[in-house]
């Protein structure tokens, strides 16, 4: 049986996605983004607005969303679900992902990134390319773990939050949700819900 994806959301994100959908050995990469008339040099073929994908969505056996905006993510992926397809989650052949850890569908672990064990990545989570998230971490749904954040031991981040490019953790550390921190935090202190945290 032939593998073919439908991956929602051809921006930045989608390209990057759609590179890791190749290297998984998908045969068919099908792109779907509402905003087609206005996207440029995408390396991969767009068959259609979201509408599209609906009117064909038994083409395909497998389902992913390549939105980096966590709430836009959060919809699209539970309208999805809702319709009882498949969605995956992706894994680049180059990343570190201990067999003793856990991703949770929906979820995208980059290239050079590495989860260790004993770590929990829920629904939806990007784990950006060279993260590195250590052992008996927790990160919520819909979280984005930018480029080169690094996160010791045991910390937690909540859903819908955003730690910025380079940003470092101490262990134990806790995370609420809807946080967003800044590019080259370091973050000593836990971080209450709702919050924006700049160093």
């Amino acid at each position: 049986m032939n593998k073919r994806i439908a991956i929602i959301g051809a921006g930045g994100h989608g390209k990057v996605v759609g590179e890791i959908a190749l290297l998984n050995n998908f045969d068919e990469i099908g792109f779907f983004d509402d905003n087609i008339n206005r996207i440029k040099n995408f390396p991969f073929k767009i068959f259609g607005d979201i509408n599209n994908l609906n009117q064909n969505i038994k083409n395909y056996n497998s389902f992913f969303v390549a939105i980096g905006n966590n709430k836009i993510r959060s919809k699209m992926i539970e309208k999805l679900k809702q319709q009882k397809v498949n969605v995956v989650s992706l894994i680049h052949p180059n990343s570190i992902v201990s067999r003793f850890s856990f991703i949770g569908r929906g979820s995208c672990i980059m290239a050079n990134a590495v989860v260790n064990p004993g770590t929990k990545i829920k629904e939806g989570v990007i784990i950006n390319t060279s993260a590195s998230i250590d052992h008996d971490c927790l990160i919520d749904n819909f979280a984005h773990i930018s480029p080169n954040c690094a996160l010791s031991g045991d910390v937690k981040v909540g859903q819908f939050s955003h730690l910025g490019t380079g940003s470092s953790v101490h262990p134990g550390i806790s995370i609420g949700n809807n946080v967003r921190v800044s590019v080259g935090s370091r973050i000593f202190k836990d971080i209450l819900d709702d919050t924006i945290h700049i160093n």
